[in-house]
C-alpha cells in the first residue's frame, strides 16, 4: 500500500480515537507493498496506534463499568435518603415523608419499614406528612397498607402533620382512614407514646 495511502488511514482513525471511537483499528502489513522499501518505517507507529487504541477501549470500557456502579450507589443513597426512618426511642420509630410518594416509592417504603420495626421490635411508629402538601388516591392507599403491615406485626401507627388541603383530599376520594390516628404535630403523638408503660420500661 502506498505510504501516502497509510498516512492517511493513520490520520483517520488517530481523529475518529480524539473523538472518542477507539473501534478502529489500523491494518498492518509486513510491508508496503509497493516495492519501493520507504513503507517499512510506518509499521511500527501502527502497531503502537493499535496498542494505543486497545488501551483506550479497556479504559473506556472500565469507566462506564465505574459510572454504572456510581450511578446504582447514587441510587441507593437516594434511597436511603428519602426513607429516613430515625428511632426517636427503643421502641419508638419516626418516618418523615417528604415530597411525591408515588406507589412505587410506597413498596419500598414498606419493606425498609417492616425491616426495621421487625429488627428494633419497634411498638410504634409515627408517619409524619408535614412535607406532603398533596396526596392522590393511590397514595392514601399506599399510606393504609403500610399502616395496616405495620399492624400486623404488633405496630402501633401514628400520623401526624396532614395538611388541611391533604385532609381535604382524604376525605374526597373517600380513603377508609377510621384505623389512622392522627395528630396535628409529633410531639402530641410521642406524648401518647410515652404515656405507654412497655416504652418507658426499655
Amino acid at each position: 500500500m502506498a505510504r501516502n495511502t497509510r498516512l492517511e488511514r493513520i490520520r483517520e482513525i488517530v481523529a475518529a480515537a480524539f473523538g472518542g471511537d477507539y473501534s478502529q483499528r489500523i491494518p498492518v502489513d509486513d510491508g508496503d507493498g509497493d516495492g519501493d522499501g520507504d513503507g517499512d518505517d510506518l509499521i511500527e507507529i501502527e502497531v503502537g496506534i493499535n496498542y494505543l487504541l486497545d488501551d483506550l477501549a479497556l479504559r473506556e470500557e472500565q469507566n462506564v463499568a465505574q459510572r454504572e456502579s456510581l450511578r446504582e450507589q447514587a441510587e441507593a443513597l437516594i434511597a436511603a435518603l428519602s426513607t429516613p426512618i430515625i428511632a426517636l426511642w427503643p421502641g419508638v420509630l419516626i418516618l418523615p415523608l417528604i415530597g411525591d410518594f408515588d406507589h412505587e416509592r410506597s413498596v419500598e417504603t414498606m419493606a425498609v419499614l417492616l425491616d426495621r420495626v421487625a429488627a428494633e421490635r419497634a411498638r410504634y411508629v409515627i408517619l409524619d406528612l408535614t412535607g406532603v402538601t398533596s396526596i392522590s388516591g393511590d397514595t392514601a392507599h399506599s399510606l393504609l397498607r403500610i399502616i395496616r403491615s405495620a399492624e400486623l406485626l404488633g405496630v402501633r401507627s401514628l400520623v401526624t402533620g396532614i395538611h388541611p388541603q391533604t385532609a381535604q383530599q382524604l376525605a374526597d376520594i373517600g380513603a377508609d382512614t377510621s384505623g389512622m390516628r392522627t395528630f396535628s404535630r409529633v410531639c402530641d403523638a410521642l406524648d401518647v407514646v410515652l404515656q405507654d408503660d412497655r416504652v418507658r420500661r426499655r
